[in-house]
């Protein structure tokens, strides 16, 4: 049963959870971090500095008129990413939210 917090989410709320989970995940630590956690190499500018994640920012229709979520991220480096949520098929049966 949905709760008055978990209004939020509405009836997208498997879209909505994942993008804040996405933008929350890359921005908990330094990118330096998550790559070092993720067995990955790092990004780094000339001098050697890590690069960082400057903003990360979440959107909702990818820009397309779709319904699907995502997140903008703009490293210090001046690139930008976009990681889009998209969803191929919903629940069959109905889904319930609840906080730990």
């Amino acid at each position: 049963m949905l709760d008055d917090r978990d209004d939020q989410f509405g009836e997208y709320a498997h879209e909505e959870i994942l993008q804040a989970l996405v933008r929350h995940l890359l921005t908990s630590a330094d990118l330096d971090q998550l790559c070092d956690d993720a067995d990955l190499p790092q990004l780094t500018h000339d001098d050697g500095q890590p690069v960082t994640i400057t903003s990360a920012r979440v959107y909702r229709d990818a820009g397309v008129m779709t319904l699907d979520r995502g997140v903008w991220l703009e490293l210090s480096d001046g690139s930008v990413f976009g990681l889009t949520v998209q969803i191929s098929r919903r629940p069959r049966s109905e889904v319930t939210l609840r906080r730990n």
